[in-house]
């Protein structure tokens, strides 16, 4: 993405927004509980979040202009602030909000058709059954195991609705990225004691974290590597 003024432009705009998601996402979390019949959450640690939300939508931006086409890079940037609406609202209630999916899967077939076109899609058809092949043998492996699916289908929709997006051959980077993050988390929850062998976790954040590797992951081999 080309112009000094531009990257800093989007990228003091991206600060701005993403200090201000958390704030967003805690109404969004009561709404929906007041929808459900359910107690507000609890409110706690909320400049913390801000300030990782900041960090996290800054950062991604500046690698995004760095690196990316400026259409590319738009998008990548929107998927940030996605991601972090979307971890902030899966910590408080555990749940990936099918509002979060729809705009999705909206941003995510227009990018898909203005990159590749309408013979991309085919891609798309083969990335979403990889997926969901991939994630029915872990929900049957899961489940084997321990009698629970393991994941729920929030998850298994927004694994779906990325790999439309991303196609051939970003779903492999999607799963590999995501299958990467997963295991850092664990092997460092594990080491530092906030993970145990059978803990569960809100899975928003590693399958955000592989969509924005897939996007970023190409550009990245080529510019830097």
């Amino acid at each position: 993405m080309n112009g000094i003024l531009g990257t800093a432009v989007l990228t003091g705009v991206s600060s701005l927004v993403g200090y201000f998601i958390p704030e967003l996402s805690y109404s969004f979390a009561c709404y929906k509980c007041r929808r459900k019949g359910y107690q507000a959450p609890l409110r706690s640690n909320i400049y913390r979040w801000n300030g990782l939300s900041l960090v996290f939508t800054t950062g991604v931006t500046g690698l995004s202009c760095f690196l990316l086409p400026f259409d590319q890079a738009i998008f990548t940037v929107l998927v940030s602030y996605i991601a972090a609406f979307g971890i902030c609202v899966d910590r408080l209630i555990r749940i990936i909000a099918n509002e979060m999916l729809w705009v999705i899967l909206a941003a995510g077939l227009t990018y898909r058709i203005h990159s590749n076109g309408l013979p991309g899609l085919l891609g798309s058809a083969g990335a979403l059954l990889l997926v969901i092949v991939v994630f029915g043998f872990t929900m049957m492996f899961t489940y084997a195991r321990k009698g629970t699916a393991g994941v729920g289908m929030g998850d298994v929709k927004l694994a779906m609705i990325i790999a439309i997006t991303v196609g051939f051959p970003g779903v492999f980077y999607f799963l590999t990225g995501m299958a990467c993050v997963i295991g850092f988390y664990c092997l460092a929850g594990m080491k530092c004691g906030f993970l145990v062998r059978d803990s569960t976790f809100p899975m928003c954040g590693h399958i955000m974290a592989g969509f924005l590797i897939a996007l970023l992951w190409p550009y990245i081999s080529i510019t830097i590597l």
